[in-house]
Order: C-alpha cells, then structure tokens, then sequence
C-alpha cells in the first residue's frame, strides 16, 4: 500500500492536496520540485480563472436560475439561505485567490517542516510519515464519502416531500459544489494542523529523552538517553532551535490560511442561525417539510464537526507548546549541572515569548471561540424567533404563496 512508502512530509499531504485541486482550492504545489517559474505562474493563474469562472456560474444557477422557494416556509429562511449562499462563493473565490497569491508561503511552510524533519531524525524520535499518510488518507476518504452519502439522504428526502416539483441536476450541483468546498477548507486547515501537532508532540516526546522530569528519574537511563553535560547541552540548543522553526511555521500557517478560516467560521455561524431557526420552525408547524428542517440541521451539526474538529487540534497545538514549559522546569529542578540550568533558563524564557498559537488575529481557535459561537447562535436565534412571532401573516402567508405559485 502506498502510505508504507511515504519518506517525508510531501506524500503526507498528498492525498487530500489532491483533491483540493480537483476542487479548485489548490493553485500549488505540494512536491519538493520546482518547474520553471514563469511556466509556473502561468498555470497556476489559468487555474485560478477557470475555477472562478466555474463557481461563477454557479453562484448564477443557485440565486437567479433554481427555483427553490419550495423548499421553505418561511421568508427569513428563503432570504438567509441566499445570503449564505453568495458569502460561500465569496469564500471560495478568496480561498482560491489567497492560495494562488500566497503559494510561495505555503510551499515554505512545507519545505520548513521537512527541514524540522531532517533535523529531529538525527538526534530525537522521527516522524512517522506513514501513519500519518494513512490519517490524512482516511481524512479525505472520510469526508467524501460522508458527504456523498448525506447529500443522497438529502436530495432522497427532498424529492419524497416535495413530488410535485422534481428537483433538477442545476438545483443540486451548486449548492453541493459550495457545501464540498467548504468542508475541503476546513479539512485543509486541519491537515496542516495535524502535521504540526505531530511535531510539537514530538520535541517534546525528544527533550524528555535527554532530560530528566522527575527526581525519582535522575540517574536513571529509561528516562533519558545522554547523561553528560556537554552532550545535552548541544542536544538543547538543537531543541531550541527546531523549537523556533516550528513556531516559524505556526506563523506562516496563520497567515496564510487564518482568514479563509474565518470566513468558514463565520458560515459555520451563519449556518447554525439558519438551521436551528428552521428546527425550530419544523417542530412547531410539523408542516410537510419538517424532515427538511431536521435534515437541514443534521447539515449544520455535519459541518460543525469540522469546525470543531480543527479548534481541537488548535487547542492540542497549544497544549503542546505549554507542556514544553512545564518539561523545563521539571528538567531545571531535576538537573544537578549549573551550566545545563542555566541553559534550561534560557530556553524557559524563549518559551514565554514564543509559543504556538492559532489565531486570526482577531480571536484564538480555541475551546473558547465555541462558546462564543453557542452564545451568539443563541442571542440571534431568539431574534428570528421574536420576528416569526410578530409577523406570523408575513411570513406564513408570503411562504405558502411562493409553494402554491411554484406547483
């Protein structure tokens, strides 16, 4: 199988930089080779015209061509489905647009951590890029087929409940064009932070074995592999090193990716708001569209997985970066050598002023944006509740006119 061959970061992220670009969202390369710069650029520019033009058009089929007003019964719905359509192809049109303007970055951040690589395997644990090959395959594999089979449930549902009006390929193609790059954005943020979390947890996994962290471990060749002074000193000035190379290369990652992930969050929010007020429309009326309420939410919850899936690992990535700290200071009260401790010192202030953080600027992907997200959802839920309550003959009214007229 081919992940037992996989030497080095490059086939790591193979598979899923694959289908990003089959999907539009991947104006680079993820290869160690270059081409010829100008033939280069030139390709990668070509890309990116033909996949702006291909979601273009696709916008145009879902707010100015489908019929869709079917599928509501309620104004607010209708009118904030279209929204969160268009924002989608805002989204992916700058996700494209970052990736072909910003490919030089984001083929540094993989030539960084092949260099942390080379670097690490000389003294500490390597990685093991096969088992990480075979996550990031399952990751892409995972996705398409979950997708795959949510939306047959989906368009299975709609055309059960909706048979006066058959739904045609122009109504679906679109809107799942959108729902996939979506989820391909978030899964490329996740990749990306997977594959650095794996470096953090192994110099930390390196600096235990060279130093001891518990007092009953001094003297003991378990806990760590090189007792003499000179020897772990050189070792921890590598550490340092690689240490800021990967914080190097948390840096790039925000600033290459952060924003894109911001928009995806905020559809994410958008979403929620949505689904959760068509639920709750769904359970109240029980009209003939309430398994799309439910379903529509089982979307929402879909998504919202892989927005919680790479908070976690952005929380884990900080977690990894305080655990070192804690490491050193073990390591300062367990060492004997005036010199080593001195040099432990030295590290334990790089640490403070430099420890990994995925951020946008604007928040922290972190446990604590998720709260902030329920929160908001919740306030904003109760807003369209108020608005459905206060002007039940505008919306019920104008929805069933929209059905009637679309029969």
């Amino acid at each position: 199988m081919i992940w037992f061959a996989v030497k080095d970061v490059y086939k790591t992220v193979q598979p899923f930089v694959f289908i990003l670009w089959l999907a539009g969202l991947a104006p680079y390369s993820s290869g160690g080779h270059q081409t010829l710069k100008t033939f280069r650029r030139c390709y990668e520019f070509l890309y990116f015209l033909l996949y702006l033009c291909l979601y273009s058009y696709a916008l145009y089929m879902n707010l100015f061509v489908q019929n869709t007003s079917y599928l509501y019964t309620s104004i607010i719905v209708e009118r904030l489905e279209c929204m969160y359509g268009f924002f989608q192809y805002v989204s992916i049109v700058f996700s494209i647009a970052c990736g072909w303007a910003l490919n030089q970055r984001i083929s540094m951040i993989m030539r960084m951590m092949h260099e942390f690589d080379l670097h690490l395997g000389c003294f500490g644990i390597p990685i093991d890029h096969r088992r990480w090959h075979f996550y990031v395959t399952m990751l892409a594999v995972g996705t398409f087929i979950s997708f795959t089979s949510l939306l047959t449930v989906y368009v299975s549902y709609m055309v059960k409940s909706t048979s006066q009006v058959m739904p045609a390929l122009s109504n679906i193609i679109p809107a799942s064009l959108f729902a996939m790059c979506f989820l391909l954005q978030c899964g490329q943020f996740i990749v990306f932070l997977l594959v650095i979390e794996a470096r953090f947890s192994r110099l930390n996994k390196t600096f235990r074995m060279y130093f001891p962290t518990s007092p009953s471990a001094i003297g003991g060749r378990n806990e760590f592999a090189i007792c003499s002074e000179k020897e772990q000193i050189n070792v921890l000035k590598q550490i340092k090193i690689l240490h800021d190379k990967l914080n190097d290369v948390v840096e790039l990652v925000n600033y290459c990716f952060s924003v894109q992930i911001t928009f995806c969050v905020g559809l994410c929010f958008v979403i929620g708001v949505v689904c959760s007020f068509g639920l709750f429309r769904a359970f109240i009326y029980r009209n003939e569209l309430f398994y799309m309420g439910v379903l529509n939410f089982v979307w929402y919850m879909y998504y919202l997985f892989f927005v919680l899936f790479f908070i976690a690992v952005g929380s884990k990535i900080a977690r990894e970066g305080k655990r070192i700290g804690v490491l050193v200071h073990k390591a300062i009260n367990c060492s004997t050598s005036e010199i080593v401790i001195r040099e432990l010192n030295l590290f334990s202030q790089q640490l403070l002023h430099r420890s990994p953080v995925i951020t946008c600027g604007l928040f922290v992907y972190d446990w604590t944006l998720w709260y902030t997200m329920i929160g908001a959802t919740a306030t904003y839920l109760i807003i369209l509740i108020q608005f459905d309550v206060s002007f039940p003959n505008l919306v019920n009214v104008n929805a069933t006119g929209a059905y009637r007229h679309s029969t």
